[in-house]
């Protein structure tokens, strides 16, 4: 199946935050929080590596709730790896890499070949936490924050 196995204002300005916390892994270039002032539909970019199995952070943007949001997940382990997580339950999402593309709701995730990279798009609606984790391998997890927070 190629690199895939399974699919799934008001007066104050208000921004939001996303930081990266990857339970029990280091994360290299942690940036804690981060003020936002973007265009709400301008799509805003997070990568993520899988390194020595664990997720690490290589680029991220503050998010807006409602925003929609590219992820761009590198496999670089020698192993298959998972990205699922509850994010993509109800929600439209797409996946796309390596010239095959999935789409719509029901996606519970994607799996992903070793030195393969996948893009998922999708518009969180809700701020809080965001988990996700390798369905092949138990121990490799990590979470987002989508949080909003006033500016200026």
């Amino acid at each position: 199946m190629g690199a895939y196995g399974t699919w799934r204002s008001r007066g104050m300005r208000w921004g939001a935050v996303t930081a990266l916390a990857l339970a029990g892994w280091s994360v290299t270039g942690t940036t804690s929080a981060v003020a936002l002032d973007v265009d709400p539909g301008q799509e805003v970019r997070i990568e993520i590596s899988i390194r020595d199995s664990t997720y690490v952070r290589t680029k991220m943007q503050p998010v807006r709730v409602g925003q929609p949001v590219l992820f761009v997940i590198h496999n670089e382990d020698a192993v298959r790896h998972g990205f699922i997580s509850p994010l993509f339950s109800g929600r439209r999402v797409r996946g796309e890499g390596e010239g095959i593309e999935a789409f719509g709701t029901g996606i519970e995730g994607f799996h992903l070949d070793p030195g393969k990279t996948l893009e998922i798009r999708l518009t969180p609606d809700q701020q809080g936490k965001i988990t996700f984790r390798c369905d092949l391998h138990p121990a490799l997890e990590g979470e987002l924050y989508l949080m909003d927070v006033p500016v200026g």
